[in-house]
Formats: C-alpha cells, structure tokens, sequence
C-alpha cells in the first residue's frame, strides 16, 4: 500500500498519537497538581518523601475522569490524591473495614469533613467478603499498603476470603483496568501468615495469587525499595517504620 500525506489512514493514526500524548499530558499536570495542592493535609505532604505519590500515581494510570476504588484506604492519604487528579468528572471509593476504621475512621472522618471536602468520592464502610459494585465500572484499583491485612484476622467474622475477593475485583474492573498494589516486603518464600504477624507480604505471593486471579503483572516499580530494611521485623520495629517496599501493577485482561 502506498501512502502519502493525504491517506486517511496516515491521517487517522497521526490524530491518535496527538489524542493520546494529549490525554498523558493531561493526565501528567492533573497529578502534579494533585500533589502541589496547598489544601493537603500537612501530616500528608510530610510523608511523600517516602511514598513518592507523583510516581506511583503515574505509574498506575490514574486520570482525570477515571473511577477509582481505594482499598483499605484507611486515613485515606492515597484517597486524597486519587479524588483530585480524577476531578469532578472522575469518582473515587474510599473503602475501609471494621478493623481498619478502628484506627483510621475518626481521621478519616476529619479528612473528608462532612463531605464538605472531597466532593468526588464515596466512604464505603464494609468487610471486603460483603463488598459489591457494578460490574465493569472501575478503571482502577489502589491497594496501598493492604495486601497483607487480606492475611491479618482480626476475627473469624472478619477473616477475609482472598480467592473471593480477588474474583470481586475482577468483576468490578473494567477489561484493561488496572490493580496498583504497594506493600511491606517479607523474606522470599515467607508464608501468608507473616501478613497477621510481621504486617508484611512476600512479593512473589502476591504475584502468584493475582496471576491465579486471572490477572497479569504489568509492571513493577523500584523506587520505594530499602536495602537496609530487616524483613524478619515487624515494621512497627524499623526506625521511622522505612520499610522496603513493592510496587506492582496488574492489568485485568478479561
């Protein structure tokens, strides 16, 4: 086939790639801008050093107008972000369960100010076994620092079926859609009981748990690694609680 300036098909593909760097351009300035934000929390804004949000955010595809649901978003640090890079267009879940709102539903409660603040997201307070959305309607999922909790048994009511509920995820994402998973590194080959002991995760567990699930590593991130982290302490032991920490992306590709 021969092509010339004027074929529709050079023209198509060139407004595609112009759409496109568009939308990443787009999406680039709305994290910035998330992260910049002079209304955060200043107990917020003093641990990006360690969490890099403006990283991990690009990292897993977050944009304007997109539907998110946060995990176990606890105080919702990550929440916060997530609601204002998906603007008025977007939607976030913040979600919690019985043990984490015990730590983490008062400050919660203060983030979002009677709904006064963060006007794009919903607080959803429920065990992740009895968690139901619509089918196909997130484009992502963040679970930060919560992965191991699915192992941590706070009671037996609470006890989280993890084959279930990563079938739920399945199903509530959207073909595509991504899961970003950050958590506390355990040894390799640590056993899933280290989640309710050591509050920490072997990467290759998650791994092997997501891919069974039905989803497919995309990705993974470095940046918030420590070489100097004891993985056989629980991390309430480790100064400054300075973790080595994984970061992963997963693609749902039903």
């Amino acid at each position: 086939m021969k092509f010339s300036l004027f074929n529709p098909l050079v023209l198509a593909f060139g407004l595609t790639v112009t759409l496109s760097a568009q939308a990443n351009n787009f999406s680039e300035q709305a994290i910035k801008s998330a992260v910049a934000s002079k209304d955060r929390p200043a107990t917020d804004i003093a641990k990006d050093e360690k969490r890099q949000p403006e990283q991990v955010l690009r990292f897993f595809n977050i944009a304007p107008g997109t539907e998110v649901l946060d995990v176990l978003a606890g105080s919702g640090y990550y929440s916060e972000l997530l609601a204002n890079v998906v603007g008025e267009q977007g939607k976030v879940i913040i979600h919690n369960d019985k043990h984490f709102l015990k730590y983490y539903g008062q400050p919660l409660s203060e983030r979002l100010a009677d709904g006064k603040r963060l006007t794009n997201a919903e607080r959803i307070d429920i065990s992740l076994n009895d968690l139901s959305l619509e089918e196909n309607s997130l484009d992502t999922i963040m679970l930060a620092l919560g992965y191991h909790d699915f192992y941590y048994v706070f009671s037996e009511a609470e006890k989280i079926q993890v084959n279930k509920v990563l079938a739920k995820f399945r199903k509530f994402l959207k073909p595509g859609g991504i899961i970003g998973i950050i958590d506390h590194e355990a040894i390799a080959g640590a056993p899933a009981s280290v989640g309710g002991t050591l509050h920490r995760i072997d990467p290759q567990l998650v791994k092997n748990e997501m891919t069974a699930a039905g989803f497919t590593l995309d990705g993974e991130l470095d940046i918030l690694k420590n070489s100097t982290d004891d993985k056989t302490k629980k991390i309430w032991d480790i100064p400054g609680r300075d973790t080595s920490r994984f970061v992963m992306r997963f693609k749902n590709n039903k």
